[in-house]
């Protein structure tokens, strides 16, 4: 299973292109893929990359929790459905980020990678910062979600 942790500072070129950091680009290479799945996340303002394996599980999980021959529920996996686009890494290990990507992220040219386990996500580093909780808030929540494990 792909394992993308930590966050790594990385620069986007004049082109929108930017370098997947090198772990991330190994885990990728070991589960023999380069194709992406990247959409904006719904919430926070960050692109969302899922390696393919992780993409199809994530679309299967959606759709099995919609009727899609209900109004509602197809008009909410079409809006999904439409906000995603298959991207490949270069022969170089870039991707490419849309101009609209970025600037509904909110970057110029300085974007920050942060693993989220089996996915990876790109922000501007000012609005990672401003939603991560205090150390104590980040206790709490961890405490409460966790109960007595060690961390």
């Amino acid at each position: 299973m792909q394992q993308f942790l930590g966050n790594i500072e990385a620069k986007l070129d004049v082109k929108g292109r930017v370098f997947v950091p090198a772990a991330y680009r190994r885990s990728l290479e070991k589960e023999g893929g380069t194709s992406l799945f990247l959409r904006l996340d719904a919430v926070a303002k960050c692109v969302k990359l899922y390696p393919e394996a992780e993409w199809n599980k994530l679309n299967e999980q959606l759709r099995s929790k919609l009727n899609l021959w209900d109004r509602t529920d197809l008009s909410v996996y079409r809006q999904f459905m439409a906000s995603v686009e298959q991207v490949e890494l270069d022969a170089s290990g870039r991707v490419l980020l849309q101009k609209r990507h970025i600037d509904a992220i909110g970057v110029a040219t300085d974007v920050l990678f942060v693993g989220v386990g089996s996915y990876f996500e790109v922000w501007s580093k000012a609005n990672f910062e401003a939603g991560l909780l205090d150390d104590a808030g980040f206790s709490e929540a961890l405490q409460a979600k966790m109960g007595n494990l060690a961390f």
